[in-house]
């Protein structure tokens, strides 16, 4: 009797082990098996996008419960005082709007773009880079002209055109112009917030998408300008002027081009001490999902409302491609510098 009672007691601890051991292997395969099943989820949800709304898309998920800290207090007085800030999880375009899709937009509505209709008498045209030898980085725009003519289809003004530049960010658009494409794509513009926490890819204080530094072991990441501006871009980064889309790497939440090439149409009104004034969050809670001011004011134009514009471009030079830097222009203004991309919201 006792005999077989140990040989019972040996049997269920054989088991209790047998048992630990399958348990053990099967929470190995999990978590082997989980982030493969995140991936290729994301993969299935990125192609299901791009085949709705005719472009690839990204998931920018909203990871963190607290939220994440926008603005800086290392740069321009508009990107003070640091505030948190929570975003509902969204999609993003991958890279700039590009040529070949505005192009199918344009083709299928008709639609005339601000460059291409007459401003106030004077003809159609747009601002491109003309860099006279006696420019000055101190003086406003030194090294942009008016040119007649130019526009999304002639981005260097008259003689110019985009055969063979189908994957290059369309410019030479305005805000208007990037409201009524986001509309056509069942899309919409980024907020200011939104396009800040998707630049920081998940690194929140992060100076650059990219990390600390402008040009980590000597790389430039981004199509920025190099050299001194406005003088010579000496094109380290392996493009003088524009680069096709998606030529450097993506961040974390596999978009690209948020910083430099061109800089991107925000949803925002602009406004310089829009961080100042917004109202503290009981118990200290991040603003959730901010919309932006309802009014605008830049002191360096008295009266004359802008939109906000992030990332910086080819042009840039210096600090205006950080992760924090903000940036402004009327909403009918159009240049060879700025382009845009859209975001939609995730469906519940």
């Amino acid at each position: 009797m006792t005999e077989d009672l140990q040989t019972a007691r040996s049997a269920r601890r054989i088991g209790w082990i047998f048992a630990a051991v399958i348990f053990a292997a099967v929470a190995l395969v999990a978590m082997w098996m989980l982030p493969e099943a995140l991936r290729i989820k994301r993969s299935r949800d990125q192609r299901t996008a791009a085949a709705l709304t005719g472009t690839e898309m990204a998931l920018v998920a909203s990871e963190s419960f607290r939220g994440f800290t926008m603005g800086a207090n290392d740069g321009e007085p508009d990107e003070r005082p640091l505030h948190d800030v929570k975003v509902s999880t969204f999609w993003m375009d991958r890279t700039e709007v590009t040529n070949a899709q505005f192009g199918r937009f344009v083709k299928a509505t008709g639609y005339v773009t601000t460059a291409e209709r007459p401003p106030d008498g004077r003809l159609p045209g747009s601002w491109c880079v003309r860099i006279p030898p006696d420019a000055k980085a101190d003086v406003r725009r030194p090294w942009a002209k008016w040119v007649p003519a130019a526009s999304w289809l002639h981005p260097d003004g008259p003689g110019s055109g985009i055969e063979g530049r189908e994957n290059f960010p369309v410019v030479h658009v305005s805000h208007d112009d990037a409201i009524a494409y986001a509309k056509w794509a069942g899309k919409r513009l980024p907020t200011e917030s939104e396009w800040e926490y998707a630049v920081r890819g998940g690194n929140e204080l992060t100076r650059y998408p990219w990390g600390p530094e402008r040009s980590p072991s000597g790389r430039w990441p981004a199509n920025v300008w190099q050299g001194i501006f406005p003088e010579k871009d000496e094109a380290l980064d392996g493009f003088a002027g524009l680069a096709p889309t998606g030529s450097f790497a993506a961040n974390a939440y596999d978009l690209q081009d948020l910083a430099g090439n061109v800089a991107e149409w925000c949803a925002d009104w602009y406004m310089h001490d829009a961080y100042a004034q917004l109202r503290p969050v009981t118990d200290r809670a991040a603003h959730k999902n901010p919309q932006g001011p309802e009014v605008s004011a830049d002191p360096a134009e008295p009266g004359v409302w802008k939109r906000v514009v992030r990332g910086g471009s080819w042009i840039s030079a210096g600090t205006e491609y950080r992760c924090a830097a903000r940036g402004k222009e009327a909403p009918q203004f159009t240049a060879q510098w700025i382009g845009f991309r859209c975001v939609k919201d995730q469906e519940k």
